[in-house]
């Protein structure tokens, strides 16, 4: 194998097991994606079990009414960090 071949066998090995390296930034439809997922995960968990659905609204809140009032106040906002907020916030609906 030559050492071309390696260096591409071994840059392939790090970008497929290494996620930080092929992380692309969150967009704002990314996170109006996963805002959908979210709703749908806790209509569900609503229909489910209204207590533990009510509790996942409760952290919902607050999180979405900040980011709501930095996108009508003109602000800037942090797509990955609202991201990350509904990934953990979807992991906790699942």
């Amino acid at each position: 194998m030559t050492l071309q071949k390696s260096m591409i066998a071994i840059v392939l090995t790090a970008a497929l097991t290494l996620p930080n390296l092929a992380y692309a930034a969150c967009t704002q439809q990314d996170a109006m994606a996963k805002a959908t997922q979210l709703s749908q995960l806790v209509q569900a968990k609503m229909a489910k079990d209204p207590a533990s659905g009510q509790a996942v609204m409760m952290k919902m809140q607050p999180i979405m009414q900040a980011n709501q009032a930095k996108m009508t106040s003109g602000g800037a906002i942090d797509w990955d960090s609202v991201c990350t907020q509904y990934d953990a916030l979807i992991t906790q609906a699942q």
